[in-house]
């Protein structure tokens, strides 16, 4: 048998593709998928296929049954439902668009099948009237005859034989007057019916007509009805003998010939009638649109299409030899056009049998298959590459990867594999909008092409992740100088929407076998060297050593150490006063993070703020510590300690206009600081952060907390900004106050912060002081704020009351 045309409509991708192999192991012809209605619909269209399984529960705003609905409406594709809903409202609104069957999942590969056998062969019915044509039209069946009798003087029914069959009645019923036979005429053939009788009972001759009868239960039967009037008779009267024909079948055949002459002229399809010798008799003009012949060219020759002289793959005899035996062939060939270009074909060829079961000729269908084989190119492609790009994706890089590392192992040689990631390239999507970064993902992959040589591959694995695998690599200097060349090649300026940047990567490299085995351990290398080429400053590469995996091992642990530090409530905060040099007043503190650790005792924040900053950490961490912040310093006030500024750092992840500032007014809100009281550091490399951190300090600004950079003179800010930044604070870095006095640097820099400070209109701390020389060179030179050891280490909350109590003469035991 020819394979079935069948196409599946299911949104669940994994279960499409399920049903689609549990088919094809069926032996049908399963076109692509669709999701939804509207790719049902255009599917259907395109594709024509013979049967449709149906999921109701689809995509888009049409559902499987309002979907089979519009099918019926356009075409008579079968429509057979596959679902998990079998509720009555759902099976009421399945039956009325009359599917050919309706499966509740789960079922089995027996049940499916027979289902669509089943479905299959009602629609088969057309084919077969089809199939028939000629014999229908050389020979029609034989009709059941009877007789009946009129009396022509009087028009009244004498007799009518077989009448429960012709007219529904018993003969009592029609036997008598003619008004009565007349009755059981249609309304619209009953005059004629009376005028054919009139003039064949006063002119004589013969009549015939063809009328409709209604029976009783409200059905039409065609009937025919022949005769002649007869004289002479023994009793003297005339009557009207004759034979009566139902022809309902007759007239259902002829309606369905037509039928079938306007789908055998109209059809896409080729449809050739053969004779015994396959030589054609008849065809349509979709063969002609096939084959490109004309009509001279086809009638009373073999099919062009099959035509062996133009080398194709089909023999005459062989399929003449199957018909024989089998009564069909199909196959799909590589059929020629009148001008020979190939096409790929689907062939059906079936032989068509008298009564005596002698062939008389052969029906053949041609169904050109260029669209499915294109189509079905075209997903295999899709599958394997990445549709942004054109570059190979995941899926076909493995595939490359594996046979390069097979062919290693049999030669004994090396291959490398290149992980590439843009730097920064989430900016550029947010900046820019997406459909600049797609382009510059394509640009990117480009460059990278040319970069490398004809037999590497290039691959995407997602979003601005690429691999390179290198075969037969010869010397890891040549690896290098690849990288090298693809990072150049990436960093050539771009220009796009009217804009030109540049764009950096950052390469890891591993080796094989020498850092992995395995797929696996060679990406997971390669990843591990890409992320230490970032953190060494980016735009450069990295080969992989055992010592990044003991890295990163001790980054993960360290990382769920302190995650369960966190939630333990190991995390505590310390306090290192700020003082006016000139008094040595306690002016604020500065909240310093530590941790207190079951095991390693008390740490700083350098066991805390980079793994936290790298994990994502740092937000939950960092709003902890505004809370605990804000919560000590309203415990100091309530115990009557003179009121301080509260200094804590924010972290360049905590910037977000949509969060903190409203999370910073509930906090002042629920815990009645005043927002002056509040101080919040950011560093100077938080500014570069842009629109994001400029909006979120106006937000501060506004709610009234106070702004300091800290660590300043570090992170190369642009000191033009500087005066329109809604800054209250510099902090000079303590990297600048340790060399004073002996650097006259250092002197120079912290002496231009401080003017420029003042010019600014803004005040100024140095942190880091530690001697008394410190402190009178930044007293001379106009700073009055001072944070460091030469005052007092950072201490715990106790310490700092303690501290403030008695410099204020309180009570020793007040907090």
């Amino acid at each position: 048998m020819s394979k079935a045309r069948i196409l599946v409509v299911e949104d669940e991708r994994i279960v499409a593709l399920h049903l689609q192999q549990r088919l094809k192991l069926l032996g049908y012809d399963v076109t692509a998928p669709a999701a939804s209605g509207v790719q049902a619909l255009a599917s259907i269209r395109d594709e024509r296929p013979d049967l449709v399984l149906m999921d109701i529960h689809i995509e888009g705003p049409m559902d499987g049954i309002d979907t089979a609905r519009e099918i019926s409406r356009t075409s008579d594709t079968p429509v057979i439902y596959l679902t998990a809903y079998s509720e009555q409202a759902t099976l009421e609104r399945a039956r009325a668009t009359r599917p050919y069957g309706y499966l509740v999942k789960p079922f089995s590969e027996r049940e499916l099948h027979a289902t669509i056998q089943m479905a299959l062969e009602r629609r088969d019915a057309d084919l077969v009237v089809r199939r028939s044509e000629e014999r229908l039209l050389l020979a029609l069946e034989a009709a059941d005859m009877a007789s009946w009798e009129l009396d022509a003087t009087t028009k009244s029914v004498l007799h009518v034989g077989n009448s429960h069959r012709f007219f529904g009645h018993p003969q009592e019923v029609l036997a008598g007057a003619w008004d009565g036979f007349l009755a059981r005429v249609h309304d619209e053939d009953r005059h004629q019916v009376d005028r054919v009788f009139s003039h064949t009972s006063d002119h004589g001759g013969l009549c015939s007509t063809e009328f409709r009868s209604v029976h009783p239960d409200g059905t039409l039967h065609w009937l025919k009805i022949q005769g002649k009037l007869f004289t002479g008779n023994v009793d003297g009267k005339s009557r009207i003998i004759g034979v009566i024909q139902d022809i309902t079948e007759r007239r259902r055949t002829e309606v369905q010939l037509q039928q079938a002459a306007m789908v055998f002229e109209s059809a896409h399809e080729g449809i050739l009638i053969l004779d015994r010798a396959l030589d054609v008799i008849n065809f349509n003009r979709g063969y002609c649109t096939i084959s490109g012949c004309q009509d001279d060219e086809i009638i009373g020759k073999f099919p062009h299409i099959l035509d062996t002289s133009l080398g194709t793959p089909v023999d005459r005899r062989s399929m003449m030899t199957t018909l024989a035996a089998a009564g069909r062939w199909h196959g799909e060939i590589l059929g020629r056009r009148r001008d020979d270009s190939l096409l790929p074909v689907l062939v059906n060829i079936a032989s068509v049998c008298d009564a005596k079961g002698d062939v008389t000729h052969y029906v053949a269908l041609f169904s050109d298959m260029t669209a499915i084989r294109q189509a079905q190119e075209q997903f295999q492609h899709l599958a394997h590459y990445d549709p942004l790009t054109d570059l190979p994706n995941r899926l076909l890089a493995m595939d490359r990867l594996q046979q390069a590392m097979n062919a290693a192992l049999r030669r004994n040689g090396t291959v490398a594999l290149l992980f590439i990631d843009l730097d920064h390239f989430k900016r550029i999507n947010d900046t820019l909008g997406h459909s600049v970064g797609d382009e510059l993902l394509r640009t990117v992959a480009k460059r990278m092409r040319l970069a490398v040589r004809q037999e590497d591959t290039v691959a995407r694995l997602g979003g601005d992740e690429f691999m390179v695998i290198v075969d037969r690599v010869e010397q890891p200097v040549c690896v290098a100088e690849l990288s090298n060349r693809i990072i150049a090649r990436i960093c050539e300026p771009i220009a796009l929407a009217g804009i030109e940047f540049t764009v950096s990567a950052s390469v890891g490299i591993s080796l094989f076998p020498d850092d992995g085995l395995t797929q696996d351990d060679l990406i997971r290398a390669a990843d591990t060297a890409m992320y230490v080429a970032k953190d060494d400053g980016r735009n450069r590469f990295a080969f992989y050593t055992k010592e990044m995996t003991r890295k990163a091992t001790l980054y993960m642990e360290r990382d769920r150490d302190l995650r369960r530090g966190f939630d333990m409530g190991e995390l505590v905060l310390h306090y290192q006063p700020q003082i006016e040099m000139a008094s040595g007043a306690v002016l604020g503190v500065e909240a310093l993070i530590r941790w207190q650790h079951p095991t390693a005792g008390l740490l700083g924040p350098d066991a805390v703020i980079p793994i936290s900053e790298k994990s994502g950490l740092i937000v939950p961490i960092g709003e902890w510590v505004l809370r605990e912040a804000c919560a000590q310093a309203c415990a100091w006030r309530r115990a009557g300690l003179p009121p301080l500024r509260m200094a804590v750092n924010v972290s360049a992840r905590q910037m977000n206009p949509d969060r903190l500032p409203q999370f910073l007014k509930t906090l002042l809100d629920e815990t009645g600081l005043p927002a002056e009281r509040l101080e919040i550091e950011i560093t100077e490399s938080t500014l570069q952060n842009g629109d994001d951190c400029l909006a979120t300090l106006l937000q501060l600004k506004r709610l009234g907390l106070m702004v300091a950079i800290d660590d300043f003179g570090t992170g190369y800010s642009c000191m033009g900004s500087l005066k329109s930044l809604p800054i209250d604070r510099l902090k000079i870095d303590r990297g600048f106050i340790r060399d004073i006095p002996e650097d006259r640097d250092s002197e120079a820099i912290t002496e231009a912060i401080i003017a420029m400070a003042h010019r600014l209109n803004r005040t100024v701390i140095a942190e880091g002081v530690e001697t008394l020389a410190q402190q009178d060179f930044l007293r001379s030179r106009g700073c009055r704020e001072g944070q460091g050891y030469l005052y007092a280490r950072p201490m715990a909350a106790a310490a700092v009351a303690a501290l403030l109590a008695e410099r204020c003469g309180l009570a020793p035991d007040l907090p």
